[in-house]
């Protein structure tokens, strides 16, 4: 598989566009989906997207073919989500004030059910450290498990990319879902679950 992706890498920094297109089709989901978990909105996302595709095409000819393309691709991606980020200002407005009956400004106090930043960082550990355990799983269970619990795909679209029968999804996800069950009882995961909930 890595070397069939090096192979079209290979081809598309020659300027295949046909090869670029490839695998513009077969990462850009899992590439949007990475990003949008990241950044939390939809329409940025699609943007970061777009801007992470650019990034390969200029950088093609660097891929090694020591990781799989999917995974190299998702790192370009979390880094130029870093770099967004980091670009981000957030924009000040005073805040607002009442009078009070002997004059002075009293500022307003508004009720924050937002996440604390620690709880933030805590559900986003659990879900990397769900990721990598997915990441783990053989490639023919990460993709049913990808596909269809990541990617919300229907088991016939799952079949259909997977280029196996509908049973076979389901033994597969069945059967990745057991593996990652196990993983999930390591303590580090629990701890991290439980901190999130």
């Amino acid at each position: 598989m890595v070397a069939e992706e090096l192979l079209l890498a290979r081809r598309a920094s020659l300027g295949d566009h046909e090869a670029f297109d490839r695998i513009y089709t077969t990462y850009y989901k899992q590439i949007l989906w990475h990003v949008t978990r990241i950044v939390g909105n939809r329409l940025d996302a699609e943007d970061l997207t777009q801007e992470v595709f650019l990034k390969a095409y200029q950088f093609m000819g660097t891929y090694s073919g020591t990781a799989n393309l999917g995974r190299w691709l998702r790192k370009i991606a979390t880094n130029t989500c870093i770099d967004q980020m980091r670009k981000k200002t957030v924009p000040t407005v005073s805040w607002p004030t009442v009078q009070s009956k002997d004059g002075d400004e009293q500022p307003v106090d508004f009720a924050d059910d937002s996440l604390s930043p620690l709880e933030m960082v805590e559900s986003r550990e659990c879900e990397r450290a769900i990721m990598d355990e997915i990441d783990r799983l053989p490639e023919y269970y990460r993709k049913v498990v990808v596909l269809y619990d990541v990617m919300e795909k229907s088991g016939e679209e799952v079949a259909r990319e997977a280029s196996c029968p509908i049973g076979t999804v389901k033994s597969r996800l069945s059967r990745a879902r057991k593996i990652l069950r196990s993983a999930f009882k390591s303590s580090e995961l629990q701890s991290l679950a439980a901190a999130s909930v």
